[in-house]
């Protein structure tokens, strides 16, 4: 049974694509994009992991990684309530609700909501753009989830080293701008990068974005995986990325 849901002004039911899952989103805030779909293909979560993902938005992740890997639980934290309040009705409409649980907290006070290591997997896409570049309106819903106004990229290392299990597993989205600073981060608070694969729009074109797993505690050695690239030279998507953005075509 699947369950009605009231849609509220601008929002929209979009199709993920993926075990008939449908995701409430609204333009007015900041929409998925193809990076949450790559990272939640790249995570390698254990069946039976607690997973969280620190700056869910409207729940994208979490959706997505539960179709594909079945996990035990996955929580997702966002600082926008209204974006909470979208991905808590995309589980109630997808009859999910036992599998998924959202909460609306800034992920700085991670651990006043969650008990330290408490989770086997944590996953973010974490804003890419620091607050000090260029001209911010504060208030705007999309400048906090493209920029450093609530959380930084510190912030949500440290607080995934926090609440991640030693040996848990941590994965990221980011820009390759940002590449070395994430990585050193990621040392910092015990998190050895395992895992990194960078991404190409096309395969003549420097790569922007990056995905890395890592491993609290975890020895010495990175495994450099084969680019992804994104489109063929006429512009359409490769074969890797359509199986991945359309799984059941």
């Amino acid at each position: 049974m699947i369950n009605r849901v009231n849609l509220k002004k601008t929002e929209r039911l979009d199709d993920l694509l993926i075990d008939d899952l449908k995701l409430i989103q609204n333009p007015d805030y900041f929409c998925f994009s193809l990076d949450a779909v790559l990272l939640a293909n790249f995570a390698s979560p254990k069946k039976n992991s607690k997973v969280l993902d620190i700056g869910t938005g409207s729940g994208i992740i979490p959706h997505l990684m539960q179709a594909k890997y079945q996990v035990e639980k996955i929580y997702g934290i966002d600082i926008q309530a209204e974006l909470i309040d979208m991905a808590k009705r995309s589980a109630k409409y997808n009859n999910i609700e036992d599998k998924l649980e959202f909460i609306n907290a800034n992920i700085k006070n991670g651990l006043e909501v969650f008990k330290r290591e408490s989770f086997d997997y944590i996953i973010s896409n974490p804003p890419y753009m620091k607050a000090s570049s260029g001209k911010i309106n504060l208030e705007d819903k999309v400048a906090i989830a493209r920029h450093e106004i609530e959380c930084d990229l510190e912030d949500i290392i440290k607080m995934s080293s926090q609440l991640l299990k030693y040996r848990g597993k941590v994965a990221y989205v980011y820009r390759t701008q940002r590449l070395a600073e994430l990585l050193s981060l990621m040392d910092k608070y015990n998190l050895a990068a395992k895992r990194l694969r960078l991404i190409h729009s096309q395969i003549d074109k420097e790569a922007k974005l990056f995905l890395v797993e890592g491993v609290k505690g975890g020895g010495v050695g990175l495994d450099i995986l084969a680019p992804l690239i994104l489109n063929d030279d006429k512009g359409n998507y490769t074969e890797e990325v359509k199986k991945i953005y359309f799984p059941e075509k």
